[in-house]
């Protein structure tokens, strides 16, 4: 239990690094397909990237010809600043389709949605037509890279932060659990690799640890690729409001069993079974190591499962196989490092990873979970403190390319801020409520000419407009200088008000 935690933190840090990543054209932050269930029902299924969103009531399907009924789930209730509540889906959605007629073997379907990033922007109206026996079996490159903002250079994936920062966490956290008891029913079996192999070196004892902690990686990797494969579903599901309470006060007992108050621990019978058969497989011989370890995955299962199901949940978020494997992967490796230690210098070294530590490590591991109740618990509490009145700023508000040509000529030597802004666009309300209605943002503005390209029809004026300076929807804030040309710093996405004030510094201090 000890470790619930742990991989609770994995997903919180590792979530906080989506907000950096480059945001996504639309057509991979909401990948929809068509798949036929029999002659009159056909599933549309929306996967939704990790830190996007899809408004429920924008869902719009239709069929030349047919009657389609369509069966939405309820989504998740979220506080918009404009809107109110409105029903939301994250990670995944499935809309049940059902027609009057015999659906053909090409019939197309029309599917109208619209969706936003968490991080900042928000996305026009968005079209597909789709024929049945279209959508295939995504490729294996889509496989592993389901959360590929990075594609374009795909050493930034790898190298550029977020893919490795997750492993290094993970392998911290499988360490984290390493410390608690959970692992001392595996002791005596590395100690029989060892006594099976007659301890002749260090290094071939240490080898044949390693093979071992590698049966046990192998088994945790495979639910990592599956998790990732299939959990979204799972988190879709843990989404309701009801289930977000449950979690919470679950995080708090988990919190209370930390600091002593209870104790869960594997069934007796059960372990004594499994660690019996792992016993029976002869010592020594790599082949049968590689299987103690596998066996060993089960033994200590059911006590590490809290923080592995945690980890799950966030590993099933991302949809990347790649990342789902090696996440476990990272930490069945930091789970059996005290391990490969015994391997190599003996059981001596246990005095020096119990005790105190371990006691600490539970209450470090206790207040963890406190804060991840209070983290969890945000979508409830977090829309009753009040927001701000925004006060208006003096806009020009052009809808084409040729009005936002002819304001940036009258602007006459000024620098200016061209705003890309919808009245759809949740992030854009953000930003004016939380940042331009600021006085310290104001005053800074006060040197500006102001201008507004309103987006909010999604004409083909709107997209023009969007297509010249590159940009997948609303917001944007583009920074001309006072000889007319862009400057360096676009704001792509909601900024706070300190970080805007930021900004606009670097912006005056270019020549």
């Amino acid at each position: 239990m000890n470790r619930f935690i742990t991989c609770l933190l994995f997903g919180f840090f590792s979530m906080l690094s989506w907000a950096n990543a480059d945001f996504l054209p639309p057509e991979k932050a909401f990948r929809a397909t068509l798949v036929q269930i029999d002659d009159q029902t056909v599933e549309a299924r929306f996967t939704i990237a990790p830190g996007y969103y899809l408004y429920r009531d924008r869902i719009k399907v239709s069929a030349p010809g047919l009657e389609l009924s369509s069966q939405i789930p309820a989504g998740e209730m979220k506080d918009d600043p404009s809107f109110g509540k409105v029903s939301v889906f994250h990670n995944q959605l499935i809309v049940k389709l059902t027609s009057k007629q015999p659906l053909a073997a090409q019939q197309a379907i029309t599917l109208k949605f619209q969706g936003c990033a968490e991080a900042g922007i928000c996305y026009p109206p968005q079209t597909q037509t789709i024929k049945l026996g279209e959508s295939k079996t995504p490729a294996l490159k889509q496989l592993f890279g389901a959360n590929d903002a990075n594609n374009s250079a795909p050493d930034q994936m790898f190298f550029g932060g977020s893919f490795f920062g997750t492993l290094g966490i993970f392998f911290l956290a499988g360490i984290g659990l390493a410390l608690t008891a959970c692992m001392y029913p595996l002791i005596p079996i590395v100690s029989g690799i060892v006594i099976g192999q007659k301890a002749a070196k260090r290094w071939h004892a240490f080898s044949l640890t390693f093979v071992y902690v590698q049966g046990m990686a192998i088994s945790y990797t495979a639910i990592g690729v599956a998790a990732a494969a299939t959990g979204t579903l799972l988190v879709v599901a843990l989404q309701q409001p009801w289930v977000i309470a449950l979690f919470a006060l679950f995080f708090v007992a988990m919190a209370l069993s930390m600091f002593g108050l209870f104790n869960v621990q594997l069934p007796s019978a059960l372990q004594s079974k499994l660690n019996n058969a792992s016993m029976k497989l002869p010592g020594g011989k790599w082949t049968s190591v590689l299987l103690m370890g596998l066996l060993s995955a089960l033994i200590i299962g059911p006590c590490i499962a809290p923080p592995l199901a945690a980890a799950l949940a966030y590993i099933g978020q991302t949809g990347d196989l790649l990342l789902g494997g090696a996440a476990l992967y990272a930490m069945a490796l930091g789970l059996g490092s005290p391990l490969l230690a015994i391997g190599a210098f003996g059981s001596t070294i246990l005095p020096k990873i119990s005790g105190g530590v371990m006691k600490g490590v539970k209450i470090v591991f206790g207040v963890v979970l406190l804060a991840m109740a209070i983290w969890v618990s945000r979508p409830l509490w977090e829309p009753h403190l009040g927001i701000e009145k925004p006060h208006a700023l003096a806009f020009q508000t052009v809808r084409s390319t040729s009005a936002l040509d002819q304001a940036l000529a009258q602007a006459k030597g000024k620098p200016v801020m061209v705003d890309f802004y919808a009245d759809w666009c949740v992030s854009c309300i953000e930003f004016e409520r939380n940042t331009l209605s600021q006085t310290s943002v104001q005053t800074a503005l006060q040197g500006y000419e102001l201008i507004r390209v309103d987006v909010t029809a999604n004409s083909p004026d709107d997209a023009a407009l969007l297509a010249r300076f590159k940009l997948y929807g609303p917001p944007a804030l583009i920074f001309y200088g006072r000889d007319g040309k862009e400057l360096a710093n676009r704001v792509i996405g909601y900024q706070g008000p300190d970080e805007f004030l930021t900004t606009l510094k670097k912006l005056e201090a270019q020549p």
